[in-house]
């Protein structure tokens, strides 16, 4: 990262920033309360609205190389540091004993992220935040999940999950939480009180969209990050942000910051969007 700034374009006034600690100047850490956690989540994304395309080897995802950056992930690895639990999916640690995945279960111990672990000692953080896998068939490779034990870790599923997967899962150490609404499928709004009562009020879902959506759904999602690559790659087979049926309403949002990156490298220059969700539409651009 030869040139380490940005240009905040919003709020006003326009100014050149330091890339790094601009995700932590945002204070997320104490955002939100054991009482009303603050749930938030980011992708990155090509100007066409891939975050995912199939993998070259078989038929799974992955974020597509032709976007992927450090700029962008260590803005992702700033907001890692500022949670005290991590939402991810089965599919990720599937991925990530495959040899699939981006990296392994942040927070990164690579040295260019040192600071950030210096970071979360400083605010009397754990050494990395908890993890919660969502997984209504609970098909988790259990090498991937032993090895995340580093942290507590938390298996959330939906009602009347199979008893000997269960048993299995528990055998590792893995705390269980049973957050359905009537069906095998994780309910949003369960799955964050449940997460609320077990202490956590920072809450950094890294995972896709479908994950997304079921937050989405439940109203309980408060902030997204989203890099926007200025990049078109195109392709028939990828993931986007949200798929399915209409939204009925719609969900909306207000930009709470926006930042244009002219410095990353090979994937030419990319924009750092800020968003915060609205529950009444007639609150929309009340800022402005």
């Amino acid at each position: 990262m030869a040139n380490r700034t940005v240009i905040r374009l919003y709020p006003e006034p326009c100014e050149q920033l330091p890339l790094e600690g601009l995700y932590l100047k945002h204070a997320l850490h104490r955002s939100g309360s054991r009482q009303q956690p603050f749930v938030y989540t980011n992708f990155v994304s090509s100007l066409d609205g891939r975050i995912a395309i199939e993998h070259a080897s078989d038929s799974g995802t992955a974020v597509p190389a032709s976007i992927a950056n450090p700029r962008d992930w260590r803005l992702f690895q700033e907001l890692v540091a500022q949670s005290d639990i991590l939402i991810s999916s089965a599919r990720y640690l599937r991925e990530l004993s495959q040899g699939k995945a981006q990296d392994a279960i942040p927070l990164s111990n690579e040295s260019d992220f040192d600071d950030l672990h210096s970071w979360r000692h400083e605010n009397g953080l754990p050494d990395q935040p908890a993890l919660v896998i969502l997984s209504a068939s609970l098909d988790i490779p259990l090498q991937s999940l032993c090895e995340a034990m580093d942290r507590p870790v938390y298996v959330a599923t939906g009602d009347n999950p199979d008893t000997e997967a269960l048993n299995v899962i528990q055998g590792t150490g893995a705390s269980i939480l049973h957050v359905g609404n009537g069906g095998a499928m994780v309910d949003g709004k369960k799955l964050i009180d449940a997460l609320a009562a077990e202490g956590f009020s920072s809450i950094y879902s890294i995972a896709g969209p479908s994950v997304f959506k079921t937050l989405i759904n439940s109203r309980v999602l408060d902030r997204l990050y989203l890099t926007q690559v200025h990049r078109l790659i195109g392709g028939d087979s990828f993931d986007t942000l949200l798929e399915g049926d209409l939204l009925d309403p719609p969900a909306g949002f207000n930009m709470q910051a926006l930042y244009y990156d002219r410095y990353a490298g090979e994937v030419g220059a990319q924009l750092f969007g800020v968003y915060d969700t609205i529950s009444d539409p007639g609150e929309q651009d009340q800022a402005d």
